[in-house]
């Protein structure tokens, strides 16, 4: 049987109940540059919900989703299992940051150039460093196992780095743009564009709930626009 007092002090530590909470995990690149925009708008349009945002990246949004922390998530890449089912809501490239004068500045780099250098790049979990992986995979050159490697856990820490010229970043064009400066600037691999979508993830077979439900019809509404 419920106990009044305690319900009392549960809900003074709550200041919204369960139902009207949606729990968002959200990897860095759509964290960043999509979360922001789609929460505050939400909550102009449906004051009656609110939305608690974990920050971390795609490895930690499945995991999030698969223990019940989240609700919804927002990846760079798609889930492995069929537990998730992930829709595209945005597209992102990823390219290698340099410092100004570096050898690799001002043109194109080799996959041989590539295995030469020293790179920097983000946790294991982070879906850019998966999709460059994937992508060097799919162009018949996985990364060398004996590359020197410095890894930073944030966009910015990786640009850092590069400024500090530890080594060549390997990161999103949208947090060039956002983090970088004069002294860091963008080059590509050979062949092409490195192209990834960035994804909407939901467990298969959950309910939501009536915020969740409300805040993925809206993210889909704005993500079409």
């Amino acid at each position: 049987m419920s106990d009044p007092e305690q319900d009392a002090v549960t809900a003074s530590q709550d200041p919204y109940p369960s139902a009207e909470v949606v729990a968002v995990a959200a990897s860095s690149i759509p964290g960043e540059f999509l979360v922001p925009d789609l929460v505050a708008t939400f909550g102009d349009r449906q004051p009656e919900f609110r939305v608690a945002v974990e920050d971390t990246d795609s490895a930690g949004v499945f995991a999030a989703l698969r223990d019940g922390r989240a609700e919804v998530g927002l990846a760079g890449v798609e889930p492995d299992g069929d537990d998730l089912e992930a829709e595209v809501v945005g597209a992102d490239e990823i390219v290698l940051a340099v410092p100004r004068g570096h050898d690799l500045d001002g043109g194109s780099v080799t996959v041989e150039q590539l295995a030469a250098t020293a790179l920097v790049e983000r946790e294991e979990g982070s879906g850019t460093r998966r999709s460059f992986a994937d992508a060097l995979v799919d162009r018949g050159t996985p990364l060398i196992s004996e590359q020197e490697w410095t890894i930073r856990d944030t966009n910015a820490g990786v640009l850092e780095a590069v400024a500090a010229r530890e080594g060549v970043g390997v990161i999103s064009a949208w947090a060039l743009s956002e983090h970088g400066d004069d002294d860091v600037r963008a080059v590509r691999l050979d062949g092409g564009p490195i192209e990834r979508c960035l994804y909407l993830v939901l467990r298969r077979d959950d309910d939501l709930g009536p915020a969740a439900t409300t805040f993925v019809a809206w993210a889909r509404e704005q993500m079409r626009t």
